[in-house]
């Protein structure tokens, strides 16, 4: 007997062993699942949904709505995302996928959303969309409903060990003899970073570099100033590279490659051995990651369906 039904907490390990069985490249710890699903704040009763056969829970979906407004995007009442869904692959194709988005879907329209997307939630995607070499079934599943393919991003990986960073210190001399210099966050540039996040920088990136800051030392966080101006900054988590930005006046005067390189040489000497960069365009992996010695490891499919 199937049944579909919101998740309790009783769920928790064998929803985790689930979605490793149906996500084996992108598993959750308890903690991880935790903190990124239960306690996200536009996670209502009805988000995640699970799938029962023979009383044990065999699939899932995971579809969000806002339920408090992120920054100028505000509430977007006809937006929603399906951010994860899996089933155990011993109980495919038994409609049990169909079954689950038949009532996300359904939930979503009562509540007013007219659009659904696969998986670009702000702030906590998982990944940006269904992996196309990992899980090419997913996206055939989501064809035959209707959704439509909008973007392609890529994820890249650089092993930080045999970077070389030595091409970009002549650069970095050019760009300070013209008075832009290229140098880790101090405090004395706390504030004027804050300033540049304000006025700069999207308000994802701005909400991650204000949690990064109150948890991690501020030389994570590489500048770049004109004088007595922030005008551009990397940031690194761990191993995760980037976000990265320069203010619009400076762009294509070789800044962004120089703060690029002095954060992946930080990363190094802080031990790392590598970098990688989880959504980025074909364009901007040639152009930008490329010469950094960043490689493409995986591509996903974004995708959309009206309601």
């Amino acid at each position: 007997m199937n049944s579909i039904r919101p998740y309790t907490g009783a769920d928790e390990a064998a929803l985790l062993a689930l979605w490793a069985a149906a996500l084996p490249l992108d598993a959750l710890d308890t903690a991880a699942f935790r903190r990124r699903v239960l306690l996200d704040p536009n996670v209502g009763p009805e988000s995640l949904l699970v799938a029962e056969s023979d009383g044990q829970p065999r699939g899932f979906v995971l579809a969000i709505r806002r339920r408090e407004p992120f920054g100028d995007l505000g509430l977007q009442p006809e937006q929603a995302w399906i951010t994860a869904f899996g089933v155990d692959p011993a109980h495919q194709r038994q409609g049990l996928g169909r079954a689950l988005f038949d009532a996300a879907e359904g939930q979503l329209a009562a509540a007013g959303v007219r659009r659904v997307a696969v998986a670009p939630y702000i702030p906590g995607y998982f990944v940006p969309g269904v992996d196309e070499a990992a899980y090419p079934a997913a996206l055939a599943f989501l064809a035959g409903r209707g959704y439509e393919v909008v973007q392609r991003p890529v994820a890249l990986d650089a092993n930080l060990v045999t970077f070389d960073y030595g091409p970009y210190l002549e650069r970095g001399a050019r760009l300070a003899a013209e008075g832009l210099f290229v140098e880790p966050l101090a405090a004395d540039w706390l504030p004027a970073f804050l300033r540049f996040a304000e006025t700069d920088l999207p308000h994802d990136w701005l909400r991650d570099a204000r949690d990064l800051l109150a948890h991690a030392p501020l030389e994570t966080f590489t500048i770049a100033r004109d004088g007595a101006r922030v005008i551009g900054y990397c940031q690194h988590r761990g191993e995760h590279f980037g976000p990265f930005g320069v203010s619009e006046g400076y762009r294509a005067r070789g800044v962004g490659k120089v703060l690029l390189a002095t954060c992946l040489r930080a990363m190094r000497t802080r031990g790392l051995h590598n970098a990688w960069v989880l959504w980025t365009s074909d364009e901007t992996a040639e152009r930008v990651y490329g010469p950094l010695g960043f490689r493409e490891t995986r591509r996903f499919a974004v995708l959309r369906r009206e309601l």
